[in-house]
């Protein structure tokens, strides 16, 4: 189904605590609407977010929807997760209020280290995750045509995406630094371990500590500047600037429609063409 180690050890446990403890002589045939209602309620009485109560519902709703496609689940005939599911919105946070174009370029700016800078510039130019970064290899690499193969993106799809000087020139002195071809991967350590996300939260956050655009001890999500505050200040830029949809979902790897991306192919001249025509400078 396309779904990330991460995603199916999540939606493994989900499903674990339903029917092993909240409904342990309960069978998935013989689940129904009242059952995760009555789920539901036990998450209410939690105190949990909506947002987090539809990540519950959604792992069960998945499961039904996979369940009611395979002949070995023939017993199986609805989905009622997804029934419950549909009464509950999901809740889009508002933008951060630091999430601007001139803030990314300051915590840019003011990280030291080249390894952990190197992983903003990407962040901030192509606006990817940061567990897409930090899994580039080296043979990921086409700096000489001007892109970067990203292989772990959410979902599982693969992209190739547009880069610019900048980006190009940080990944070059970073090769400088660190040269030994024989590693797999473009972030290491000086042992020659991948970096870890903890890593570069730490230095995003100091960064925008130190540059003043966040408080220390600071929670509030549209005051904090983390990693994925990049990927919302990229899609702003350039939606700004006016790239096509099209090519936006394309570079950002976040298109759930897979059918549309096969007969909807995006030419990589087509996308770099349009990338270099918005992407704004840091400066470096």
């Amino acid at each position: 189904m396309g779904r990330s180690p991460r995603t199916l050890n999540a939606y493994s446990r989900t499903l674990k605590k339903f029917y092993h403890e909240q409904f342990p002589d309960l069978t998935p045939a013989k689940t129904e609407v009242r059952h995760i209602e009555e789920y539901l309620h036990e998450l209410n009485e939690r105190d949990l977010s909506q947002n987090t109560k539809r990540r519950y519902l959604e792992s069960l709703s998945s499961f039904f929807s996979y369940a009611m496609k395979r002949p070995r689940f023939e017993k199986i005939n609805s989905n009622p997760a997804g029934v419950v599911l549909e009464e509950i919105p999901k809740r889009v946070h508002d933008r951060p209020d630091c999430a601007t174009w001139e803030n990314a370029k300051k915590i840019v700016h003011e990280i030291a280290d080249p390894r952990d800078k190197s992983v903003a510039v990407l962040l901030a130019k192509t606006g990817c995750r940061l567990t897409a970064a930090l899994e580039i290899q080296q043979d990921d690499l086409m700096l000489e045509e001007g892109f970067i193969r990203l292989r772990k993106r959410k979902g599982g799809k693969q992209t190739v995406v547009p880069v610019d000087d900048e980006v190009i020139k940080s990944l070059r002195r970073l090769q400088k630094i660190i040269p030994d071809d024989e590693l797999d991967y473009l972030f290491v350590s000086m042992r020659g371990h991948r970096l870890s996300r903890e890593r570069i939260r730490v230095a995003v956050r100091k960064a925008a500590i130190t540059s003043g655009i966040m408080e220390r001890g600071e929670t509030q999500f549209h005051r904090k500047f983390t990693p994925h505050t990049f990927r919302t200040v990229f899609t702003t830029l350039m939606r700004k600037r006016g790239m096509d949809d099209r090519i936006l979902k394309y570079i950002r790897g976040d298109s759930s429609d897979q059918t549309m991306d096969v007969y909807t192919r995006v030419d990589r001249g087509e996308a770099r063409e349009q990338y270099l025509d918005c992407v704004a400078k840091l400066g470096l």
